[in-house]
């Protein structure tokens, strides 16, 4: 029996989504309090104050999480996945109820807004467990023990057929992919948008609220579309027998550019996505393939028999003639 390491590398590995889900959600209530009360903006101190009270109580719960499953001695990746969702709206029921934050939801947008943060978790809490490995369970030693009972057990190996396995939170963080790299361009804008405005602190806020548009926006329409994308990615290269993540890779890149030549056929203009589009597929294929891991190729299927006459081969002459009953 194993157990998941108390690891702060992990810890601040698993805040990364979470950390982009609040400066997203921060930005976006800037920027509309700059519409309805731009005179009440708050000062950048304040929102830096909020921003770590609000990571600070994050990463909190989501250690506090991982020492609940170590009492329970649970170490799987789906269950730290769950804890990590279940950690992060719990986090953001705090901070709704403590106003710890910019700017209170709407009305009626309270749980959708929290949907963010929870799967944000979800995500956080499956990179905890990814990176922060497994150590055996300590047993404990008492006097009962036999005297010739080895000190530690020997590890168990394998050295049978092994496969990639079908990972739902290595297909969401890689198709999360395309999103984040979209939302790199905007950056590119910045300057120009800088000088573009007489006015500086508008600047600053829109500066701010275009990447975080294109976030939003890209995860919307491009989530499904990259998890299916990458769902079929990984079947191809299971059909292949392909493991590693250079062949995950490469089978990505191809994909997508095949995708996007089947675009071009219709739009031209997408021509200009063929090589980010190979690009932002072999980073999905990568990713995959380093968060999914492996898995035994499972035994065939037992065979329910009725008749004990039928088990025979299938080269067997049984099966190339037919018996004959002579009837009276």
């Amino acid at each position: 029996m194993y157990l998941v390491k108390n690891s702060p590398r992990a810890l601040l590995a698993a805040l990364i989504p979470l950390a982009i889900v609040e400066a997203v959600l921060m930005v976006f209530a800037i920027a509309g309090g700059q519409v309805t009360d731009p005179a009440g903006t708050p000062a950048p101190d304040k929102i830096l104050v909020l921003f770590a009270g609000r990571m600070a109580i994050n990463a909190a719960f989501l250690f506090a999480g991982h020492v609940v499953l170590r009492q329970w001695t649970i170490s799987s990746r789906l269950a730290y996945g769950l804890m990590g969702g279940v950690m992060a709206a719990a986090s953001y029921a705090i901070a709704i109820r403590n106003h710890i934050q910019l700017a209170a939801p709407g009305d009626g947008t309270v749980v959708t807004i929290g949907l963010l943060p929870t799967i944000a978790g979800m995500i956080g809490g499956f990179l905890y467990g990814q990176f922060a490995g497994l150590s055996p369970v300590a047993r404990a030693t008492g006097v009962a023990a036999a005297a010739d009972a080895p000190a530690v057990s020997p590890p168990i190996v394998f050295d049978g057929p092994v496969r990639v396995r079908t990972s739902i939170a290595g297909i969401a963080i890689a198709a999360l992919m395309p999103t984040v790299l979209a939302t790199l361009l905007p950056y590119t804008l910045v300057p120009l948008l800088m000088n573009g405005f007489a006015d500086k602190s508008t600047a600053h806020i829109f500066a701010a609220v275009i990447p975080a548009q294109t976030f939003m926006v890209m995860m919307v329409i491009s989530v499904i579309p990259s998890s299916i994308f990458m769902l079929c990615v990984h079947h191809v290269a299971r059909a292949m027998s392909r493991r590693s993540a250079w062949e995950y890779a490469a089978i990505g890149g191809v994909a997508a550019l095949a995708c996007v030549l089947l675009l071009v056929l219709v739009l031209p203009i997408l021509a200009a996505l063929l090589v980010p589009a190979a690009f932002c597929g072999a980073v999905m294929g990568a990713l995959y393939r380093r968060f999914a891991g492996l898995e035994p190729v499972p035994l065939p299927e037992a065979v329910i028999a009725t008749d004990p006459n039928a088990l025979v081969g299938a080269d067997h002459p049984s099966r190339r003639q037919h018996g004959v009953i002579l009837s009276n």
